[in-house]
């Protein structure tokens, strides 16, 4: 049974979680709601793999503080078509797009991890209505890494793994069916590569459940979303990123295991209004625990 809801549909009043917006060329774009249904702007990009479902745990946090979180995902995720991108510039379009369907005008945007490339496409692309750009354990620019130190399984992945269709495909392919099959094998494998801080967190029910859910629907469909994003953020970017003037805030965990820190701190050197906050000795899920601190700097966006 096919539950998703497109934007006329008289449910997509109360179905906030599983929307569907149809472009001009008849590709669909899926995308969630949560918070406050008439809030502040908030679009919100998952990591790599992920889906819609990644900022279900905003929702409580984003309705006390006014705030809309619009949560789109990219092409081969989710309820998304897969749809072939030659660059990060075109995947802005999309959230573009989703501005535009949407009545938006201004909003504050927030990249995760692997959505972190795409937020700052869509920032370059749309600066005059970016209101604040956060970043949260986001993939730096990789191409030319040779100067970013990387430990051995970032260089692997992300220099190695990521131009190869075949082997790349294959890693996400295997790990699309034992979160089919076996979901508590895949998380506790997750669990061996992390450290003791994001241990912690990831053993909270309510993580749990989320990333689960996350990652199941993110892969549901294909493995066409995570194989494009590899491509496109490990490869040259192209963006003008010194002329990025958007108000930027990253957040970059010291000890982080999924993303090389070092790229992300390169990234923020080439922002012009970027802040760094390093978060000593955390990982790449401490997002997890720190919510609320995320939404109240996202808030602040606004009078």
């Amino acid at each position: 049974m096919d539950t998703r809801v497109t934007d006329d549909d008289p449910r997509s009043a109360i179905d906030r979680s599983s929307r569907v917006h149809r472009l001009p060329d008849g590709r669909r774009v899926g995308y969630a709601e949560y918070g406050s249904v008439d809030g502040l702007p908030v679009i919100a990009l998952h990591g790599t793999p992920g889906s819609r479902f990644m900022f279900a745990l905003t929702d409580e946090g984003a309705r006390a503080r006014g705030l809309r979180i619009i949560a789109p995902e990219r092409p081969g995720y989710g309820l998304s078509d897969v749809h072939h991108f030659d660059s990060l510039d075109e995947t802005a379009r999309d959230v573009e797009a989703i501005a535009d369907a949407l009545g938006i005008g201004r909003f504050a945007l927030i990249g995760v991890s692997g959505g972190g490339p795409h937020a700052v496409a869509a920032a370059a692309r749309l600066k005059d209505r970016v209101l604040r750009l956060a970043l949260i354990g986001p993939v730096g620019p990789i191409a030319g890494s040779e100067h970013i130190r990387m430990s051995h399984l970032h260089r692997f992945i992300f220099a190695r793994m990521a131009p190869s269709h075949h082997a790349a495909g294959a890693f996400f392919l295997g790990l699309r069916a034992m979160i089919e099959w076996t979901p508590g094998a895949a998380y506790h494998l997750l669990m061996q590569r992390v450290t003791e801080t994001d241990h912690a967190i990831l053993l909270r029910p309510e993580v749990r459940t989320n990333l689960q859910a996350t990652l199941r629907e993110g892969l549901r469909s294909s493995v066409e979303g995570p194989l494009q994003d590899l491509r496109l953020y490990c490869g040259p970017w192209n963006l003008p990123l010194d002329e990025i003037d958007v108000p930027t805030i990253m957040w970059q965990g010291s000890e982080d295991t999924i993303v090389p820190p070092d790229a992300a701190y390169h990234l923020a050197g080439l922002l012009p209004q970027c802040r760094l906050e390093v978060i000593e000795g955390a990982g790449h899920y401490w997002i997890f625990g720190a919510l609320e601190q995320v939404l109240d700097v996202v808030r602040a966006t606004w009078p």
